[in-house]
């Protein structure tokens, strides 16, 4: 016996009420990538199934379709499309819909976009649920003239460029090492009021922090670095004001989160001192600073709230995301993991809080792979195992263009099991295969005399991406293991994995427990928290005083140097290879 969800306004909005019992006939809705399925009944929306698992998406106008907020991409041909002003051509191609105009009479499977909450504290629809609207900006008008206040600062300024009718804007920005992300927000409702990405345009000088830091050793580097990177900033910005129809002039207050290294290039402090022991941090966490220094062309006196830094390698993108997760106030034993380059992370335990950082590489992001591309249309986004053959899912359907992280992850995991990766991370040449079911050996073939497997047409799983993957995952295992031995916590212990990052979104679990990514038998303890470092950046830019809570709180924070414990170089040689799938023991 099923139950009937109806939808009843109340008071202007609209509410889900389990109205009555009744056999009718029911869709089942695999909701990724949280993994749960939902039973709908004819009639129910996409929007109520996802707040029945439990998940929050944005929905400003609350189901009535006239926002084009809820989005979620529905896999293949299943649900016909939602046009609306705010979801362009290319995204209804990609599978992108407007949930609570669709009504599914099909199962199906549908993704959720990246700034999904499973926690109050996360983004919940346009606002920060659970935040109170205090920015540090006011303006005020006295005389004729117009004045803005800063935070707690006594003393007002003269706004000369400020005119009638505009009103206080912020900036929430993740400087990525190979990603960038800015979300303007009103500064006087707190919604959101746009969204822009790019790829960090200096990953042409390195895909790394380490040849980042070299290249802007030199005045002469630093200034290119700093350029490349504010052009980035100036097209989202550009980008932004064309969606939301906002005034430049207007936007009064940053907020930044992201690693020390792109902090101090992005504000122009030598990184230099940050490769080389004692590793100096330059920039100052938990300060402002003129937007100017950061290349930002704002409102003449914006400012730039720089979150506390713990460590040169563990910067305000992880400090943010920890109040992001409400990391601080939690109960148990609590584990934060950032996955993406630098691979940042966070243990809470009896009373203890620890931060660290394990150099992962950018293979996880699908720089430095073979055919790696972003999580872009015509990218393999999943790939499966099951009965001896091999499947793929391309993001937007069609054909492949190359493997994002993701795919990379799950093609990792399914040559494993499928026995054409070996325990030491060897891909097997087609004549040592013979063994290997007979449509996943035709896919093995050699190129320039080593062996590599086709995924699609054009695109190749290589010998080196696997490698490139078996030093990222060691890194991350490594560091899990060593903060789980400083904090004194075994993995079955742990209470609950917080995996955070836009990247760390799309993961199966089982994937990268299948890897050694992850210690075994954490599958069911994971949360996705999503892009951290936007949302606690947000969240300051909002709320005053949650700034001052950080750095009350990360003073009390203590960071493990990886690279100086014994026991690290011994842990991350065990993790280089893959557990033996046939013998069940790790190689």
């Amino acid at each position: 016996m099923m139950w009937l969800y109806k939808t009843a306004s109340i008071f202007g909005g609209s509410s889900f009420i389990k109205v009555f019992p009744a056999e009718i006939p029911m869709s089942k809705i695999t909701i990724m990538p949280i993994g749960k399925e939902i039973e709908v009944a004819e009639g129910e929306n996409l929007l109520s199934a996802v707040r029945r698992a439990g998940a929050a998406i944005q929905s400003p106008c609350n189901g009535e379709g006239s926002c084009g907020k809820c989005l979620v991409r529905v896999e293949g041909d299943k649900a016909p499309e939602t046009p609306h002003k705010n979801l362009s051509r290319k995204k209804s191609e990609e599978g992108w819909r407007l949930a609570c105009r669709v009504a599914p009479d099909l199962d199906m499977t549908i993704h959720l976009a990246e700034d999904f909450s499973l926690d109050a504290r996360i983004l919940e629809g346009d606002r920060i649920s659970g935040i109170p609207l205090t920015p540090a900006p006011k303006v005020t008008q006295e005389g004729g003239r117009f004045k803005l206040s800063y935070g707690k600062e006594p003393e007002r300024v003269v706004l000369t460029d400020w005119e009638e009718g505009y009103s206080p804007k912020g900036l929430a920005i993740d400087i990525g090492t190979t990603t960038l992300v800015a979300t303007l927000f009103s500064l006087e409702t707190g919604d959101e009021l746009g969204t822009a990405s790019a790829i960090n345009p200096q990953v042409d000088f390195g895909h790394d922090v380490l040849t980042r830091i070299q290249k802007g050793s030199t005045p002469e580097g630093l200034a290119e670095l700093m350029d490349v990177l504010s052009k980035g900033f100036e097209k989202m910005i550009e980008e932004l004001l064309s969606e939301s129809g906002a005034k430049r002039g207007e936007i009064l207050d940053v907020v930044i989160g992201g690693n020390t290294t792109m902090l101090q290039i992005a504000g122009g402090f030598d990184p230099a001192p940050l490769g080389r022991f004692p590793f100096t941090v330059g920039i100052s966490g938990g300060q402002t600073y003129p937007a100017t220094r950061f290349g930002l062309k704002l409102n003449s006196l914006a400012r730039v709230y720089i979150p506390p830094v713990a460590h040169a390698f563990v910067g305000s993108d992880i400090t943010v995301g920890l109040i992001a997760t409400n990391f601080f106030h939690r109960d148990g034993n609590i584990l934060f993991v950032d996955i993406g380059t630098n691979g940042e992370m966070g243990l809470s335990t009896a009373g203890k809080k620890l931060v660290t950082s394990a150099a992962a590489g950018p293979a996880f992001e699908g720089m430095g792979i073979a055919a790696g591309m972003r999580a872009a249309k015509g990218a393999i986004e999943e790939v499966s195992a099951k009965g001896g053959e091999l499947s793929i899912k391309v993001i937007g359907g069609g054909e492949a263009k190359g493997i994002c992280g993701s795919g990379i992850i799950d093609a990792t995991a399914a040559l494993l099991s499928l026995g054409v990766i070996d325990a030491t991370g060897k891909m097997r040449a087609p004549e040592e295969a013979e063994d290997v079911a007979p449509k996943v050996r035709d896919r093995l073939e050699v190129i320039e005399g080593k062996p590599v497997f086709r995924l699609a047409e054009g695109v190749y799983f290589t010998q080196n991406d696997v490698r490139q993957i078996q030093l990222a995952k060691s890194a991350v295992r490594t560091a899990i293991e060593s903060m789980l031995s400083e904090g004194g916590v075994r993995p079955e212990e742990l209470d609950a994995l917080i995996l955070a990052g836009a990247f760390g979104y799309h993961l199966k679990p089982e994937s990268l427990e299948t890897i050694g990514l992850i210690p075994s038998g954490l599958i069911k303890r994971i949360t996705f928290a999503g892009n951290t470092s936007r949302t606690g950046s947000a969240m300051l830019l909002l709320d005053l005083n949650l700034r001052a809570e950080l750095e009350e709180k990360m003073s009390t924070v203590k960071h493990i140097g990886l690279a100086e414990g014994k026991e690290f170089q011994k842990r991350f040689i065990e993790h280089i290879g893959f557990t033996d799938l046939t013998a069940g023991k790790e190689s």
